[in-house]
C-alpha cells in the first residue's frame, strides 16, 4: 500500500482532481478490482483503528457486533449509522478517520477545511486508483 501512496504522490496533482470514473475507466477490470479491494481494506482498517483509538476497543467491539463497520466503505451508509449513534459526535469520528486515512495514503490533510466525508473518501479512492494505474 505504501508503494501506491508514494507513486500517487509522485503523479501530477491534475490526475488527482479528475473524476474517479475517468481514472477507473483507464484501468483494466483486474486493476480496478484490485484498487477497489485495496482501498476498501485500507478504509476498513483505518475506521477500526480510528474508532478504537477514539472510543476504546470495548466500544469498537460493541459497534462491530452491531454492524456499524459492515458498511464502512459505503460512505453514505456509514455516515448515516454514525449520525444515528453519535449525533454531532459523528463528525468528530469522521474527521479522525479522514485524517488517519490521508496520512496512510500520503494525502495532505487540511484541519481548517470544512469536512466533506464522502468527498474525502472519493479523493482517497482516487489516490488508490492512480497508484494502481501506475503499476
Amino acid at each position: 500500500m505504501m508503494v501506491m501512496a508514494v507513486r500517487a504522490r509522485e503523479s501530477s496533482s491534475a490526475d488527482l482532481h479528475g473524476s474517479s470514473e475517468s481514472v477507473s475507466a483507464s484501468l483494466s477490470p483486474d486493476q480496478r478490482f484490485a484498487a477497489e479491494k485495496a482501498f476498501s481494506s485500507v478504509l476498513v482498517s483505518t475506521v477500526r483503528e480510528a474508532v478504537g483509538n477514539a472510543l476504546g476497543h470495548n466500544v469498537l467491539e460493541i459497534l462491530t457486533s452491531k454492524g456499524l463497520l459492515d458498511d464502512a466503505s459505503n460512505s453514505r451508509e456509514f455516515d448515516r449509522k454514525l449520525q444515528s449513534l453519535f449525533g454531532n459526535g459523528a463528525a468528530v469520528l469522521e474527521r479522525i478517520v479522514v485524517k488517519d486515512l490521508n496520512r496512510k495514503l500520503g494525502i495532505r490533510y487540511d484541519s481548517e477545511a470544512r469536512l466533506d466525508y464522502e468527498k474525502s473518501l472519493e479523493t482517497a479512492k482516487e489516490v488508490c486508483f492512480v497508484g494502481s494505474r501506475l503499476k
